[in-house]
């Protein structure tokens, strides 16, 4: 074969390989790092059945360059209370930042699917995860958060660790208004999904020209 033609297809293999990967998977905002020596747990959950009250939770994060699409949000838990890995369901609270407390009522807001997680760990550490997501955030600040519907029991409930970096604003709390109960903190959270990646316009003639 010609050369000339095998290389220029290759090159169309390789351009067609650039389309097909135009998005990859990211961790997109990350402070899973948690503040094990912080003097305070973060109170996020909605009561249901026996006991406990209710708290909503958000965390201030910032979407920088390209727009953020979002298929997942994990929060990180205490784990003394087992009966959590029975969730199945939560609020997904994502606003628009317009101030330094958000405004918004989140017992309003969609319900998704959870799961909660009890790995082993000397801290008691265990996962909250909202998952198959698909937000796009365009560059902006924004309030994040998810919130289990759980049941308190014998142990109680289990609250949210803070992070171990505060990053903007603190996490703002709701019981029937919003607060500011944890200053100098935010909750553990990380944030995937995929970002787009740059690909180069080339056109059929300006491929060929590289051969001729």
């Amino acid at each position: 074969m010609n050369l000339k033609y095998t290389k220029m297809a290759a090159l169309m293999c390789a351009l067609l390989l650039t389309v097909a990967t135009a998005a990859q998977s990211a961790v997109l905002w990350d402070q899973s790092a948690i503040g094990y020596a912080a003097p305070v747990s973060i109170a996020n959950w909605k009561a249901s059945g026996f006991g406990g009250g209710t708290n909503h939770s958000v965390n201030d994060v910032t979407v920088t360059g390209s727009p953020w699409h979002v298929t997942s949000i994990t929060e990180y838990y205490a784990s003394l209370n087992t009966a959590w890995t029975s969730i199945t369901q939560g609020y997904l609270h994502v606003w628009p930042k317009t101030g330094p407390m958000p405004t918004q009522n989140p017992t309003t807001d969609p319900l998704v699917s959870m799961s909660f997680v009890i790995t082993p760990d000397p801290n008691g550490v265990a996962t909250l995860t909202a998952s198959g997501l698909n937000l796009t955030l365009p560059p902006g600040d924004y309030w994040i958060g998810i919130t289990p519907i759980a049941t308190a029991g014998i142990n109680g409930v289990n609250n949210q660790w803070p992070a171990a970096t505060l990053i903007g604003d603190p996490v703002a709390t709701f019981d029937t208004a919003w607060h500011n109960f944890y200053g100098g903190y935010d909750g553990a959270m990380k944030v995937e999904g995929d970002l787009p990646t740059p690909t180069t316009n080339t056109t059929w003639g300006q491929i060929k020209a590289l051969y001729h």
